[in-house]
């Protein structure tokens, strides 16, 4: 750890072992107590005829200076860190193959007023180009304000009409995951500019449009309607790694929950196969939904010095967006679950 870059394996044997020898320690303190106690009492350290004084104050004095010289970052012991820092980034045996990466970054809030939040989003493997919503609610459920929706689900601008080319193919996984798959080899596609705000697809992501219909940010309610206006905190979907800052405007109260669904069209596995629910018409419809929304929630705190909150998965919609409701279950859900690598909201 000393000498090579970070690795799960090294640190899990330097963990390990640290907690051994920290067991065995405390054992030995615990077992020798007697002869620690005379070791360390006044009439020992200060006594100098006593057999103990020298080598235990010389003990004393030289762990407390080596602790004091490490704090104050005393040059030699800085110097000696700075080298072993040097020998980690100079390791390439832990970085040969990783690929790089970047971020975008995204200034959502503009000059609106309230309280900064950001978000740190990393795409996962499986991550080709889903929709996603990102809101925020208080603690009791209620909703407080969304901090970004892909465009097509906001304006509900689903004009592509897809279908399978051979209705009796059954699909068990994503076929683009799929070096050198071609859409023609499988799918037909047509174009149907109407659809714009016509085509309202629940099941993109249920738990979020649910919740925006109850609260009437809409107009209209869960099975269709005009655009959901939301303009102001709408985008394309962003195909990156990104970093977006936005406002809370809500200052009621300094604890609340974000959320953050999204969800990907043809990622299909064996559960959630084309041919999974065959009488659900939406399901079954064109618009292979596939695996469900999955859902991801974490709690913040304004008057926490906590400022980096980790996003967990919670569970995931609806397969066909009927409700808003999260299920916890996500037992059958495969590449849905790498669709993102991490999410950080970060309230600095």
């Amino acid at each position: 750890m000393f000498i090579s870059r970070y690795s799960n394996k090294v640190a899990t044997v330097h963990t390990v072992v640290g907690f051994i020898f920290l067991s065995f320690a405390i054992w030995h303190a615990v077992n020798n107590y007697g002869p620690l106690k005379k070791y360390l009492s006044p009439r020992s350290l200060f006594v100098l005829r006593s057999k103990y004084a020298l080598s235990s104050l010389v003990a004393i004095v030289f762990s407390t200076g080596l602790l004091v010289l490490a704090i104050i970052e005393f040059e030699p012991f800085k110097a000696f860190h700075q080298w072993g820092t040097k020998l980690r980034l100079t390791d390439d045996s832990a970085i040969k193959g990783v690929s790089s990466f970047h971020y975008k970054l995204l200034d959502v809030g503009g000059d609106s007023f309230g309280r900064d939040i950001k978000i740190d989003f990393k795409v996962g493997s499986s991550f080709h180009w889903p929709q996603y919503a990102i809101w925020v609610e208080k603690l009791d459920g209620s909703f407080v304000q969304p901090l970004f929706v892909t465009g097509s689900v906001a304006t509900n601008s689903f004009n592509n009409k897809v279908w399978l080319a051979d209705k009796s193919t059954i699909l068990k996984s994503n076929p683009f995951d799929n070096i050198g798959f071609k859409f023609e080899s499988l799918f037909s596609e047509q174009y149907d500019e109407s659809a714009n705000n016509n085509k309202f697809r629940p099941e993109s992501l249920p738990v979020f449009l649910h919740k925006i219909n109850r609260h009437g940010l809409n107009g209209g309610d869960s099975s269709g309607g005009e655009g959901v206006g939301l303009d102001a905190y709408t985008g394309a979907t962003v195909l990156d790694n990104y970093l977006m800052s936005q406002k809370i405007e809500d200052q009621s109260t300094d604890k609340y929950n974000v959320f953050f669904e999204i969800n990907q069209s043809f990622d299909f596995n064996e559960y959630y196969s084309s041919d999974r629910f065959p009488d659900d018409e939406v399901y079954s419809g064109d618009g292979f939904s596939a695996q469900p929304s999955v859902i991801y929630r974490t709690q913040i705190d304004f008057s926490s010095p906590t400022t980096l909150y980790p996003m967990s998965i919670v569970g995931h919609g609806h397969h066909s967006g009927q409700d808003g409701l999260i299920d916890t279950n996500v037992e059958n859900m495969t590449t849905a679950l790498t669709i993102v690598d991490r999410i950080i909201v970060d309230i600095r």
